[in-house]
């Protein structure tokens, strides 16, 4: 038995903030596989681990929902400097953004200017590429300090340093650093290119924040000694028992990214991963590729025709799939592994801004031009949220016997792992003579529970798209990004006892 690796390619998307370089000429090492017939090898011994409710501090319950009932509030360019703290100015932002603040030497910030600093890798906001989109190119965006400004009503006590009186790149840190912390240190984003945009954002925040600590700009009790991107190209060519079952096109998984930022605490260093693992659609046959994730988050969404629910070009009903995926969540977080239990998360799928009925993109429907506009209903409306809010009520319940108010983002979920009347991975197996993954005697049903990441207030405004032409991406804010890993972060605290 020799071992199946994925071997790093080139990085072809660093950044320069890097403090401590790394040797890493090892291979990357995702799952066993025999040599002579490439076949991915499962343990054939599952046992159900009972998801049992842990003291949850209410604490966290009530500054989660305080978070939850926020708003922004926008100062925009010109800033009244004699208004604002000019020392949290400084340690958040560039010399050159504060001078945008400022409303002075501003440029455009649309694509072209962005493609120019991004030659030089600058991590500035507003001019850096996220994902495949570049700009904050809308012709009345304006340069804004935003905060993100929690209900205090609701949570008198504050337990972190709030985004309200920290401009910046603070809760990314913070929540780096409660990964590194934990026994769950490798975070996935599983899903298309809106994930991708957020997984880059998280890696361009703690950046930005080793840029700054370099500056002396930055002071905070978690330096930043190492960010770094690594690119890991992963085997289309995988068989079971001489069946090809990768599907080739579009969806077809190529490359994994995953940035390791390494932090300096106590004397210490600390580490922690996070990947991005393309996912444009339901894709059971990569679901193996994530047994080495320890917190999962996943959507499933853009891909989708907004009005049918049908996938673009595999057709399954974006219902089906996304109990497919819930099935696949519940039975992450319940296998045994070697560490603790793992935890699954489901983003919401963030707000759309086109110049339809209901703001998705309908092509035959844009009667004015294209153009980004505010939404004519809530984002909780948009067809995707509905359809994911409709499965989850009958695949799941919440926990109304939880003390505080952790019952709106826990997800009890009930799934058969064996389940063929919609592609689950089994079903996908089955259908493909995969008879390596099958394993007809572990307990089918399961109960595990599933995390609600909803971020999609936090990212309702019309003007924070690339361009007239893309009103489905966001460009890089770091407060937005920033907020929405806040929440992050305080949704993990109600999962993470030890930080």
């Amino acid at each position: 038995m020799t071992a199946y690796f994925i071997v790093p390619k080139q990085a072809t998307r660093k950044r320069p903030f890097v403090i401590i370089s790394f040797l890493f000429t090892t291979l990357f090492l995702y799952r066993s596989i025999s040599h002579e017939t490439n076949q991915l090898i499962v343990p054939t011994t599952q046992k159900n681990v009972s998801q049992a409710s842990s003291k949850i501090d209410p604490f966290w319950c009530d500054a989660l929902k305080s978070h939850f009932s926020g708003h922004w509030h926008h100062d925009y360019a010109p800033v009244e400097m004699e208004k604002s703290d000019s020392e949290d100015l400084w340690r958040n932002f560039f010399p050159d953004e504060i001078q945008w603040l400022k409303g002075t030497n501003t440029p455009s910030f649309g694509r072209t200017t962005c493609i120019s600093y991004e030659r030089m890798q600058s991590g500035k906001m507003y001019v850096t590429k996220l994902g495949n989109q570049c700009g904050c190119g809308l012709p009345d965006f304006k340069p804004s300090l935003l905060k993100w400004v929690p209900n205090e009503t609701l949570n008198q006590k504050s337990p972190s340093n709030s985004i309200s009186e920290n401009y910046g790149v603070h809760s990314s840190l913070r929540l780096a650093h409660n990964l590194a912390e934990s026994n769950h240190s490798h975070l996935c984003f599983v899903g298309d290119s809106i994930d991708f945009s957020i997984y880059d954002a998280f890696k361009v925040n703690l950046q930005r924040a080793s840029k700054l600590q370099q500056n002396g700009q930055l002071s905070y009790k978690y330096p930043v000694l190492f960010v770094e991107e690594r690119e890991f190209e992963v085997n289309v060519s995988r068989t079971d028992n001489g069946v090809h079952y990768v599907p080739a096109g579009w969806r077809q998984l190529k490359r994994i990214l995953q940035t390791e930022v390494v932090l300096y605490n106590n004397d210490n260093s600390k580490t922690a991963k996070f990947s991005y693992f393309q996912h444009y659609g339901w894709s059971p046959w990569d679901v193996e590729l994530l047994e080495n994730c320890n917190i999962i988050v996943m959507n499933l969404s853009l891909h989708y025709d907004s009005d049918s629910g049908r996938g673009n070009r595999f057709g399954n009903p974006l219902t089906d799939d996304t109990r497919a995926a819930i099935t696949t969540l519940v039975n992450f977080t319940t296998t045994t592994t070697t560490e603790k239990n793992r935890i699954a998360i489901w983003r919401s799928t963030l707000p759309q801004h086109f110049n339809t009925k209901n703001g998705h993109f309908e092509n035959a429907n844009i009667t004015d031009g294209f153009n980004c506009v505010p939404l004519k209903i809530s984002f909780r409306e948009q067809s995707y949220n509905v359809v994911h809010k409709i499965v989850f009520e009958d695949m799941c319940r919440r926990d109304h016997d939880l003390k505080g108010s952790c019952s709106s983002y826990e997800q009890h979920c009930t799934a058969n792992i064996r389940e063929t009347k919609y592609q689950t991975t089994y079903q996908f197996r089955q259908s493909n003579n995969l008879t390596t993954w099958v394993n007809e005697r572990e307990n089918p049903v399961k109960i595990g529970t599933i995390l609600q990441w909803d971020i999609s207030d936090i990212f309702d405004n019309h003007l924070w798209h690339p361009d007239s032409l893309d009103c489905t991406h966001y460009c890089y804010i770091p407060q937005v990004f920033d907020a929405a890993f806040e929440r992050l972060d305080l949704l993990l605290r109600i999962k993470l006892k030890n930080i």
